[in-house]
């Protein structure tokens, strides 16, 4: 038979004070696992903060990650005023060049154009660069190398290959202009040509 006043229980251990489980429930927090490497927060989310708060002013940016400024092109300046009135000179002459309908005659004045602006590279260069515009350039100068051209003489031809070294130093011609001359109508005309500049860029 049980008894029902269970006297053979073990005694219950005494009741502690709030004193002693506040002081021993500190000393079990402090020895967690971990405790020692520090704490890991509960939720994986979270994490210490690193960047900055939005009462913050902005940081600016290391020096290596700022774009790099946009280059201006260089303006180039104005010509002179003894330039610009060799410029106009050279646009009136021009004018001639409608009143001969022949390419030989044209040719003729244009070379003798460059001869009398031997002086002047500004003015040869504004000359070129007008007849290229014209999509006169090729016929032209291939005109002044033609052979028994009656309208030319030997210095305008050193002219026309002094014009074509000032306007291939400033850009005006390019070597590819010169290749597809020497390919063109006037094949043998521009080889010359090429040839005689050849022998003055050395």
């Amino acid at each position: 038979m049980s008894r029902v006043d269970g006297g053979n229980r073990p005694s219950l251990p005494p009741k502690r004070s709030e004193f002693e489980r506040s002081e021993r429930s500190d000393v079990t927090r402090d020895t967690k696992p971990g405790a020692a490497q520090g704490r890991t927060p509960a939720n994986a989310n979270v994490r210490s903060f690193q960047g900055r708060s939005d009462f913050e002013p902005a940081r600016p940016a290391p020096a290596s990650s700022r774009p790099t400024p946009a280059q201006t092109p260089a303006v180039k300046a104005p010509p002179s005023p003894a330039d610009a009135e060799s410029i106009a000179q050279a646009d009136m002459e021009l004018g001639l060049l409608e009143e001969f309908p022949d390419a030989d005659a044209q040719s003729g004045i244009a070379s003798a154009m460059l001869h009398a602006h031997a002086d002047a590279p500004v003015s040869q260069n504004r000359i070129v660069e007008r007849l290229k515009q014209d999509g006169r350039l090729e016929t032209l100068f291939g005109e002044v190398f033609r052979e028994d051209n009656p309208y030319v003489e030997q210095p305008h031809k050193n002219a026309i290959v002094k014009a074509l070294d000032t306007a291939l130093s400033r850009g005006t011609v390019t070597g590819d202009d010169l290749r597809a001359f020497s390919r063109g109508t006037y094949a043998q005309e521009w080889q010359q040509i090429g040839a005689a500049l050849g022998t003055t860029r050395k």
